[in-house]
């Protein structure tokens, strides 16, 4: 579909709702992450189909629903989130329709990609959609699609009323936000710094403490170092670039994790952030650098800098539009 060259474009937004499609969990981080970075940005204009909320509402698919909604909206872009673990994702043959019956191109972003059964999963799509946006590890589906070049990469675009740096004080020494119960070297690394007698703040995640997304940001911006832990759910070898590496970097904390190829794609260890090998080795990196404020806000200023003039939602947007043909130049 042809943009008016006078108006924004328009963008329908095909995302769950609540976390993990349950309408007993919070609202979903597609909320922040994507309709409210983009109306942050003011590039487009908005709207939403929340596919699990149609699905539990109506008891039925969501694909009749998701197609009436494409012909009577005047679209020249769907940005989808496909979750996995669910049948209420819309079907490939309903989107196949969409996007070559009713002229709409389709962008379609993936968390959690690190497998090659996660690609062979993402596969099943790829052929309805019009480029798919891998938002965590940018090896695996090299290796594993049939066609490579249908993908973009891309980091989740953090909202910029929440993650941004501040000049107030930083109180924490060294914090941990995120789940840690399915995650065993997140489970070692902190008990061998409590062991250790490192000041360490933890708290759980959006399932586990029901912390707010400001209340969340806030403790990142009240941190001189945040760790990140790049393994995925019970693996140590499933590495990728959590949504953190954006989060902590744009509220101004220095940044800590175990090495990690995808977190390397777009920041530079050492540089920008910094990594380390095993938990001694992360025990004697935080230590160094709690006792040594200088250097420490140094790395982290790098990173921040880094962080806001490359890797905000605007630049994720822009990069995005850009890739479809749809103009950023018209804003609110």
């Amino acid at each position: 579909m042809k943009q008016n060259s006078m108006a924004r474009p328009k963008v329908l937004f095909v995302v769950e709702k609540w976390a993990e499609c349950n309408p007993e969990h919070p609202l979903s981080n597609s909320h922040h992450l994507y309709i409210g970075s983009l109306e942050a940005a003011g590039f487009a204009e908005v709207d939403t189909f929340f596919f699990d909320e149609v699905c539990w509402q109506s008891g039925e698919k969501c694909d009749a629903a998701l197609i009436n909604k494409c012909r009577d909206s005047k679209l020249d872009l769907i940005y989808m989130t496909m979750v996995q673990g669910t049948d209420l994702n819309p079907l490939p043959e309903t989107l196949a329709f969409i996007r070559n019956e009713l002229s709409i191109p389709i962008a379609a972003s993936y968390g959690d990609t690190y497998s090659p059964a996660s690609i062979e999963w993402i596969e099943r799509y790829t052929p309805a959609i019009t480029r798919n946006v891998i938002l965590d590890n940018y090896s695996c589906y090299r290796q594993h699609a049939s066609e490579p070049t249908l993908y973009m990469d891309g980091w989740t675009p953090q909202h910029p009323d929440y993650f941004y740096g501040s000049d107030a004080g930083r109180p924490i020494g060294i914090s941990f936000i995120g789940s840690v119960s399915q995650y065993p070297s997140r489970k070692l690394a902190i008990s061998m710094l409590m062991e250790g007698d490192v000041d360490i703040t933890v708290r759980g995640g959006q399932l586990d403490d029901h912390l707010s997304i400001e209340d969340y940001a806030g403790f990142l911006r009240a941190s001189r170092i945040s760790l990140n832990f790049p393994q995925a759910a019970f693996s140590e070898d499933l590495l990728h670039c959590k949504g953190r590496v954006m989060e902590i970097t744009l509220c101004g904390a220095l940044l800590v994790e175990q090495e990690n190829p995808e977190t390397r794609r777009w920041f530079e260890p050492g540089i920008d952030y910094l990594d380390y090998r095993h938990e001694k080795d992360l025990i004697d990196k935080v230590r160094y650098y709690l006792a040594h404020e200088e250097e420490r806000a140094a790395i982290a200023r790098v990173g921040h800098q880094k962080a806001i003039e490359n890797y905000t939602a605007e630049a994720f947007w822009r990069r995005l539009f850009a890739e479809f043909g749809l103009s950023t130049a018209n804003t609110l």
